[in-house]
């Protein structure tokens, strides 16, 4: 993918509405030197610019209103835009041209996460301390710190003690079952799964199917992240967690590649849960006397198989950056942390009217968290039963303390991971589906793996 940066002001002739500026810069490779001087309320506005990729009403709105309060600052939007690029090499680095500009010049003062092809960049910026610490500047605020958002999420994003990036909201990732099946133990081990697997009903599933595929996609697809440490530059595809893994998925049947059958009568064993609610969790009785789900994650030996992930935004501000344009950085990124800010845009209004909404994620200010905990379970968000083919369907809400026995596991997960390991998926998915058709053996699959990904992540450092 062949990344290009234009440095583009909103006006009123885009389609985001009107947004006050200070100036017009383009900034490609034809015209690198070229500066338009557009109109402004005041020339003598600090520019920062702020990088971003697509068009984000959200985003949008959050720089006019920065722009129109007269703060001695104006953002200005860094657009990198994608383009196809057609390489033999699969290794060629992704987000090229946006790394060089981040390394290598002053063109930017503050980025998002959402900016990089490959959000694996992102991570390896922050190791080589291409962003500058945002606590220096939680220390002295009021208002947006370590008190008033979640001091867990910041703790687990933190580096030697340092916060280089920080998300907007959060969201979990584990593996959920029946404690009738799954017993009532937090964070299994793969001998735990192995065990309780060999108890169950001879007809039972992984959530309707049981291939080696599919159950490869339900138990070690998405905790792929675990054996890629990207900070050290390392791979571990060849540790016994893996191995045994991959042994587990191939004892069941070979699905040839083809589209699994359901059995959706059958007993399920576990499946995959994506955290996102609390209204996520209003069947599972978490808070009850018998809770209807026990979160197992995904097992591994140091029982530290659940793991949370940034959701939308992950802002830094560039240490290359001068110092009034850092603060004037941080003026900017922390009103997408305010309580109302981050209460008001982390739920979708299917219905405004009526204050239908879904929530999107978890907030990272405590008191938009709380808030919206309290509304979800006061039912603002939902009606109590809706019409469906002539059928009325009750709602299930969650209780107070249902939500609250969620907030502890939240806050009871120890991994923070980061998106964007494509090409990691590509390579472990072509030599695990060889292995499962007997075309390899596990050592020879391992080893592939392993030495395949260990030049991937190479080629990062």
């Amino acid at each position: 993918m062949k990344i290009k940066s234009i440095i583009l002001i909103l006006s009123s002739i885009c389609i985001f509405g009107s947004v006050p500026s200070c100036r017009n810069i383009n900034n490609n490779s034809s015209n690198s030197n070229s500066t338009n001087e557009n109109n402004s309320n005041d020339s003598n506005d600090i520019v920062i610019h702020f990088a971003v990729s697509g068009d984000s009403e959200q985003i949008s709105k959050a720089v006019k209103n920065f722009n129109s309060s007269n703060n001695g600052y104006c953002v200005e939007l860094v657009y990198y835009q994608q383009e196809d690029r057609f390489e033999d090499d699969s290794l060629q680095l992704a987000d090229f041209d946006l790394i060089q500009d981040i390394m290598n010049t002053t063109n930017i003062d503050v980025i998002t996460s959402c900016c990089f092809t490959e959000e694996a960049n992102y991570k390896n910026l922050q190791d080589k301390n291409a962003f500058i610490d945002l606590y220096k500047f939680m220390e002295t605020d009021d208002e947006i710190n370590s008190d008033t958002l979640n001091s867990h999420v910041l703790k687990l994003n933190e580096s030697e003690g340092k916060l280089f990036s920080i998300p907007t909201f959060f969201s979990a990732y584990s593996v959920g079952g029946n404690p009738e099946y799954v017993g009532t133990k937090k964070n299994w081990t793969i001998e735990e799964m192995e065990n309780h697997w060999e108890q169950m009903p001879a007809n039972a599933t992984f959530q309707g199917g049981k291939t080696k595929e599919w159950v490869y996609s339900q138990i070690l697809r998405d905790n792929l992240v675990n054996f890629v440490d990207q900070t050290a530059g390392t791979v571990s595809f060849d540790s016994e967690d893996f191995k045994k893994g991959l042994e587990f998925c191939n004892s069941f049947e070979y699905g040839y590649g083809e589209k699994t059958i359901f059995d959706y009568e059958a007993p399920v064993f576990c499946s995959p849960l994506f955290i996102k609610s609390y209204m996520n969790i209003a069947s599972f009785n978490l808070g009850g006397i018998s809770p209807k789900i026990t979160f197992v994650g995904f097992p591994s030996s140091d029982e530290n198989g659940a793991y949370l992930r940034g959701y939308g935004d992950c802002f830094s501000i560039l240490s290359r950056s001068d110092v009034k344009k850092q603060e004037g950085a941080w003026l900017f990124i922390r009103t997408f942390f305010s309580e109302e800010w981050q209460e008001e845009n982390v739920m979708s209004y299917s219905d405004v009217s009526k204050g239908y909404a879904s929530q999107n994620a978890f907030c990272m200010n405590n008191k938009a968290l709380e808030n919206i905990k309290n509304k979800t379970v006061e039912k603002s968000f939902s009606p109590d039963s809706y019409e469906s083919k002539g059928q009325t369907i009750n709602v299930e809400f969650p209780t107070l303390g249902d939500c609250d026995a969620l907030d502890e596991y939240l806050n009871s997960i120890n991994r923070w991971e980061t998106r964007g390991y494509e090409n990691v998926n590509t390579i472990v998915q072509e030599e695990v589906y060889a292995y499962f058709a007997d075309e390899i053996n596990i050592d020879e699959c391992i080893r592939r793996i392993q030495n395949r990904t260990a030049i991937w992540i190479n080629e990062k450092k």
